[in-house]
């Protein structure tokens, strides 16, 4: 048992590219969100601390507790709408109102369990290291539940993930400002959802470990409920994706992310054959594989399906219009910054050239 003291501090993005490389290092706890289109980082000092030290603080975050599921409903309804609306102004002011309110209340944190009374906030490692308050949610009939239960129709998202050895990541930051200033509004879905989290991976001997020092970038950001649907901004989040996987050589989060992000995402593990030397011993008759195993661990199949809108879904990175969907508007395009990407892009055309696109899908 010990004690954590945590503190969040907002600065500006400026220097965010040499502060990732070092912050780690700074504090034993320490991580960062990002929030892009606001041009601002909330740092996240955290660090153990005597166990004599005065507090009872704990990690409350206000996203991961139970709501009023018709609070819940309405807030996606809310979502959706803002994100039909492709120049994304309403977008960054929910947006930005969701930060600030966040921010008022600490993110959840408290200093005695209940009260917010200042920084820093000191507590015992269980009460600081995770939030879990939906673990105890009240068996209620749905008038309340988690925002990701799948029995109501409230939040829904993808989560992806990826690390980048530590000695890539300066460039990785600059190219994705890069980005950001080519189409600043298109960043606002990933700041509605609190940014784009930083946290240190240390390199690990282990079979499936890093072998470098990384930082993990998670990205979460709106999903429709309905296959195929676009979204205005995806082309920004295919790009920066791509961009980690294959300009950067990211490796991907084996638990969140899109189906492309799998492909030959074995063999960036030096050990891999070591370990499915071991899985095979152990498991020689496959009763802890699936099929969805076999094909992200590069034994039979390919976590690839190619059909149609299939780049919408993440289940294919486009290689023709087909797989996007062009009878919408969406069309098969070129990264902006990073060009070798190819992405699901709103294209505005004159109404005669549309037309003649149109009927050649049909």
């Amino acid at each position: 048992m010990f004690k954590r003291s945590v503190t969040f501090v907002t600065c500006d993005d400026s220097d965010l590219a040499e502060q990732a490389t070092k912050w780690g290092n700074l504090h034993e706890f320490g991580d960062m969100a990002w929030l892009p289109e606001q041009r601002k980082v909330i740092y996240r000092k955290d660090d153990r601390v005597a166990i004599t030290s005065a507090g009872d603080g704990l990690n409350n975050y206000i996203a991961f507790r139970s709501n009023p599921t018709a609070a819940l409903m309405a807030a996606r309804v809310t979502e959706e709408l803002l994100e039909k609306n492709a120049s994304a102004s309403a977008r960054c002011k929910a947006a930005h109102k969701m930060v600030s309110s966040f921010e008022t209340v600490a993110y959840g944190f408290t200093n005695n369990g209940h009260l917010f009374t200042g920084y820093p906030v000191v507590g015992f490692q269980h009460r600081i290291q995770a939030s879990s308050a939906c673990v105890g949610s009240p068996e209620d009939m749905l008038l309340t539940s988690c925002p990701w239960d799948p029995r109501t129709r409230g939040l829904h998202f993808y989560s992806n993930a990826y690390s980048i050895a530590l000695s890539k990541v300066s460039a990785f930051i600059a190219d994705m400002k890069q980005l950001r200033e080519r189409n600043p509004l298109a960043f606002c879905g990933i700041d509605a959802k609190m940014g784009m989290l930083l946290r240190y991976v240390k390199a690990s001997s282990a079979y499936l470990g890093k072998s470098e020092d990384s930082i993990d970038f998670d990205i979460t950001y709106y999903r429709s409920y309905t296959r195929g649907e676009p979204s205005p901004h995806s082309d920004v989040l295919d790009e920066l994706q791509q961009m980690a996987l294959r300009k950067y050589g990211a490796i991907p989060h084996w638990g969140k992310n899109r189906n492309f992000a799998f492909e030959g995402a074995i063999d960036k593990y030096p050990k891999a054959d070591k370990f499915l030397e071991v899985k095979g011993r152990y498991d020689a008759d496959g009763i802890f594989s699936s099929e969805w195993s076999d094909q992200v661990l590069g034994i039979s199949g390919s976590p690839i399906i190619v059909e149609k809108g299939c780049a919408i879904e993440g289940l294919c990175i486009c290689s023709e219009h087909l797989h996007c969907a062009p009878e919408k508007g969406y069309y098969c395009r070129p990264g902006k910054v990073y060009t070798e990407a190819r992405v699901v892009t709103k294209k505005l055309c004159p109404m005669r050239c549309c037309f003649f696109i149109e009927m050649a899908v049909v």
